[in-house]
C-alpha cells in the first residue's frame, strides 16, 4: 500500500462518480424533503465529494480535465438552493443571510478542500472565486448560530470547516472573527482528551484536530503533545489482528475505517512509527477482502487525505504485543485479550469506559442542549464492563449492538443490548417476556468504573474491573480469565448490594443465532451483521466456528428470546437471578465462552470448567478446568475485604488470618492459579497475596518484613503482599 495505490483508486472512483453525477442529482431532487431530520438544507452529496476528489487529482497530476470538472462542480452548488421552500427559509434563523450553499460540518470540509486545491489555478476566474467564496461564506455564517463546543467531533468539525474557510478567503475582518471563534472551540480538543467513546466519532475528531494544526501552522506543537500521540497508539493497539476496527459506542460495523486509515497514515508519517503503518495496511487489506461493487468516490475523498499524509519510505512493522490494556485505566478503559497478530488469532475487547471525571461543563452543556438522553456523553453507550467484540480466525463471535435504530435517541445505546450484567428492581412475570421486563426508557444512568487487576502470565491472562451503579445501588466486578492454550474465556461476575430491595440481575449474551441449547448451555453463531437501518447487503460472517456459552453449576432460570438488535432479529441468551438483597449481600455468576469448529460435536468441550467451591455468602469461588490430561485450578477472592483485619498496627493483614481454604489450594491472594499436566511444567501464579499452598505444600511465600509501628514506636515482624508472582513447581 503506497501513494500510487491510493491514487489509482481515486482516479477510478472519480471516473465512476462522473457516470452517476446527473443521476445522483436527480435522485436527490426526487428524495428531497424540506422537513427532513433537523430540517437543514444540504445539496446533493456527490457535489462536495467530487469537488474534493476532482480538485485533488488536478492538484496532484496537473491534468486540466480534472480541473475543469472541479470548477464546474464548485460553481454548480448555487444552482440547487431554489428547491428550499419559503417556509423553511423563514423558519431557520440560520438563513438570515440566505440559505447555506452546503451543509457546513460534513460537506464543508470536502467542498472547501476542493476549492483550496484549485484556488491558485488559472482555470478559475475572479468571478468564479467570488462566487465560490460566497458559497463558503454562507455556510460559515449559518454555522455561527450553533457552534457546539466541547472536546468532541461536532465541535472540531466546525473548527475544521472554519480553518479551511479562513485559508480560502484569506485575512479579513470577517475571517479574523471566525478565527477567534474557531480557536475558542478548539481549545479543549487541541492536544487534549476527547470526551467521546465511539469508534465512529473519534476519527472525525482526530482528523479535525490534525487539520486545525495544519491550517494554523502548529503541527510540531500539536504532535508533540502526549495526548495527541495517545490516540494514534490507542487505535493501533485496539485493532483486531486481521484488520477490523471493533465497534464500540455510537458506531456500526467497521465504521469510518477509511478515516482511521488516513489518520494512521498521518501518525505513522509524523512519528515514523512502523506499527501505525502496519495498522493502516491491515485496515486497507480488510477493506479489499470485503469490497463489493465499483470504486466509491466517497472513499476516494478520504483516500486523498491518506495520499497526502502517507510516507512511502516508511516500512510497516508487525506488532508483537498480546493481551494488554488500551491503553490505561483513566481515559481508554479497555482491555484487549489476544494470542497474537496472525490473521486467525483470537481477539476479545472488554470496554469498561465510563463518562469520566473530566470535562463536566461540556458534558452538561451537551445534555442540556441536544435530545439524546440515552447517550453517554458524548456518543457513548451503556456498555461498561461489556464484551463489545470477540473474534477468532477472522470470524466474529460477539459484536456490539449497533448505533441507533432511529434519530434522535436510539435504543441500541441501552445496557440491554450489550454483553453484560443488567440490573432491574422488582420481579419479572414468571411466564412473561424477560426482554419486556428489562426494557426501560433507555435513559443513560451514570456509573463509575475502575480497573482492579490486569495480569498476564503467558499462558493465562486475568483481569478484574469494577462498576459502581448508584441507580440500583449495586457494585459489580467482572473478572475475566483467558486460558490461551485452551482457547477458553471464563467470566466471573460478582455483585454486592448497597441497599435493601428486591433486585433482578440478568447475565445477558447476544450471540446472533442460537443453533442449539441444552442444560445451562447455548451454541450461538453470528451469521450476518447489518451495518445500519435498512441495510440490504449485510456482512456475511464466516460460519466455520460456533460459540459455546455455558453457565456452569447454575440453578437459575435461563433461556433465550428473539429481539431486535443491530437492525435485525437476534437471539438474546440470559441467566436470571431475582432475590431480596440487603446492604452488603453478594451474588456470583460464572460464564464460560468457548469457540469451536461447528463441524465437531459440542459434547467433548462442554463441562470442562466446573465450580469446585462457592461459599454460601458468595464471597469466594474456586473453579477447576480439566481436559486432555491438564488440570487448572483457579481461585477468586470475590469479596476483596475478606481476610483483611482491624489489627492494631500496619499492615492490616497477615498470612495466617488471610489464607483462605479453597480445598486443594490455600491462598490469601485476590486470584490464583495452579496448573498441572499438559505438555509444559507445572505452574502457579497469584495476584495481590503473600503466597500459595497446593495439596498441603507451600509453593511460595513472600519473605517477611520489619514493619515500624508508629503508635508504639516499635517494630513488628509482618507479612507483605506482593502485587503478583508466578513460578514452577514439581
Amino acid at each position: 500500500m503506497n501513494k500510487q495505490t491510493y491514487l489509482a483508486y481515486i482516479k477510478a472512483a472519480v471516473l465512476e462518480g462522473r457516470t452517476h453525477y446527473e443521476a445522483g442529482i436527480e435522485q436527490w431532487r426526487q428524495s428531497f424533503r424540506p422537513d427532513q431530520f433537523l430540517g437543514m438544507y444540504a445539496p446533493p452529496g456527490n457535489i462536495p465529494i467530487l469537488a474534493q476528489t476532482e480538485g485533488f487529482l488536478y492538484h496532484v497530476t496537473g491534468e486540466e480535465e480534472y480541473g475543469q470538472h472541479a470548477r464546474r462542480i464548485l460553481l454548480s452548488v448555487e444552482s440547487f438552493k431554489d428547491i428550499v421552500p419559503d417556509f423553511i427559509k423563514e423558519r431557520h434563523v440560520e438563513y438570515t443571510h440566505g440559505v447555506t450553499s452546503f451543509e457546513p460540518l460534513f460537506q464543508g470540509t470536502h467542498y472547501i478542500q476542493g476549492y483550496l486545491f484549485m484556488k491558485d489555478s488559472a482555470l478559475l476566474s475572479p468571478e468564479d472565486k467570488r462566487q465560490i467564496e460566497g458559497s463558503i461564506r454562507s455556510s460559515v455564517q449559518a454555522m455561527i448560530h450553533y457552534p457546539e463546543w466541547g472536546a468532541h467531533n461536532r465541535s472540531m468539525l466546525r473548527v475544521y470547516t472554519m480553518s479551511l474557510a479562513i485559508s480560502a478567503l484569506g485575512d479579513t475582518e470577517e475571517t479574523r472573527e471566525w478565527a477567534k471563534l474557531r480557536d475558542y472551540l478548539a481549545e479543549e480538543s487541541y492536544g487534549g482528551w476527547s470526551i467521546e467513546d465511539a469508534e465512529l466519532y473519534l476519527p472525525l475528531w482526530l482528523s479535525s484536530c490534525i487539520a486545525y494544526a495544519e491550517q494554523t501552522g502548529r503541527e510540531n506543537d500539536y504532535f508533540a503533545k502526549p495526548q495527541t500521540k495517545y490516540y494514534f497508539d490507542y487505535i493501533t493497539h485496539a485493532l483486531a489482528p486481521f484488520g477490523q476496527l471493533p465497534d464500540f459506542g455510537d458506531s456500526n460495523y467497521n465504521s469510518y475505517w477509511y478515516l482511521w486509515l488516513a489518520c494512521l497514515e498521518k501518525g505513522a508519517s509524523y512519528y515514523q512509527c512502523g506499527h501505525m503503518k502496519y495498522a493502516a495496511r491491515k485496515i486497507h487489506e480488510y477493506f479489499l477482502a470485503h469490497e463489493e461493487g465499483p470504486p466509491s468516490v466517497y472513499l476516494a475523498a478520504y483516500f486523498s487525505n491518506a495520499y497526502l499524509w502517507s510516507d512511502d519510505e516508511l516500512e510497516s512493522v508487525k506488532p508483537s504485543w498480546q493481551s494488554e490494556e488500551l491503553l490505561e485505566d483513566v481515559i481508554g478503559k479497555k482491555l484487549a485479550f489476544r494470542d497474537g497478530w496472525e490473521d486467525d488469532s483470537t481477539y476479545m475487547l472488554l470496554n469498561y469506559r465510563d463518562e469520566g471525571d473530566y470535562a463536566y461543563i461540556p458534558r452538561e452543556y451537551l445534555r442540556r442542549t441536544i435530545n439524546a438522553p440515552a447517550e453517554k456523553a458524548h456518543h457513548g453507550h451503556a456498555d461498561e464492563n461489556s464484551i463489545v467484540f470477540f473474534a477468532k480466525q477472522q470470524q466474529i463471535l460477539l459484536h456490539d449492538g449497533g448505533y441507533r435504530d432511529g434519530a434522535p435517541n436510539g435504543r441500541y445505546r441501552a445496557d440491554i443490548y450489550h454483553n453484560r450484567l443488567v440490573f432491574r428492581d422488582g420481579v419479572p412475570d414468571g411466564d412473561g417476556s424477560v426482554f419486556d421486563f428489562i426494557h426501560d426508557d433507555g435513559t443513560y444512568k451514570r456509573v463509575s468504573t475502575e480497573k482492579l487487576h490486569f495480569q498476564s502470565y503467558g499462558e493465562l491472562d486475568y483481569s478484574r474491573t469494577r462498576m459502581r451503579e448508584p441507580f440500583h445501588n449495586v457494585t459489580w466486578d467482572r473478572a475475566i480469565t483467558y486460558l490461551k492454550e485452551e482457547g477458553i474465556f471464563i467470566l466471573v461476575d460478582w455483585t454486592q448490594s448497597q441497599g435493601d430491595k428486591v433486585l433482578s440481575t440478568l447475565n445477558l449474551w447476544h450471540p446472533g443465532t442460537v443453533l442449539e441449547s441444552g442444560d445451562r448451555h447455548y451454541v450461538g453463531q453470528v451469521q450476518q451483521i447489518h451495518k445500519g437501518p435498512g441495510d440490504a447487503n449485510p456482512l456475511a460472517n464466516r460460519t466455520e466456528l460456533a460459540l459455546l456459552i455455558e453457565f456452569p453449576g447454575s440453578t437459575r432460570r435461563n433461556g433465550q428470546e428473539t429481539i431486535k438488535r443491530c437492525y435485525a432479529d437476534s437471539e438474546m441468551v440470559y441467566e436470571l437471578d431475582t432475590r431480596r438483597v440487603t446492604q452488603g449481600s453478594m451474588n456470583c455468576f460464572v460464564t464460560v465462552l468457548t469457540p469451536y469448529a461447528l463441524a465437531n460435536s459440542v459434547i467433548p468441550i462442554r463441562d470442562r470448567v466446573q465450580i469446585s467451591q462457592l461459599s454460601p455468602e458468595n464471597d469466594l469461588l474456586a473453579l477447576h478446568y480439566t481436559a486432555n490430561g491438564k488440570s487448572i485450578h483457579l481461585t477468586y477472592k470475590l469479596d476483596l475485604d475478606k481476610g483483611i483485619g482491624e489489627y492494631g498496627g500496619y499492615p492490616k493483614y497477615t498470612w495466617e488470618q488471610g489464607c483462605i481454604n479453597y480445598g486443594i489450594i490455600g491462598t490469601d491472594a485476590d486470584f490464583s492459579f495452579v496448573r498441572e499436566g499438559g505438555t509444559g511444567t507445572n505452574r502457579y501464579g497469584f495476584v495481590n497475596g503473600c503466597g500459595v499452598v497446593y495439596n498441603g505444600v507451600s509453593l511460595f511465600r513472600t519473605p517477611q518484613m520489619s514493619a515500624y509501628q508508629f503508635q508504639s514506636s516499635s517494630f513488628l515482624r509482618a507479612d507483605h503482599k506482593w502485587r503478583a508472582w508466578d513460578g514452577h513447581f514439581g
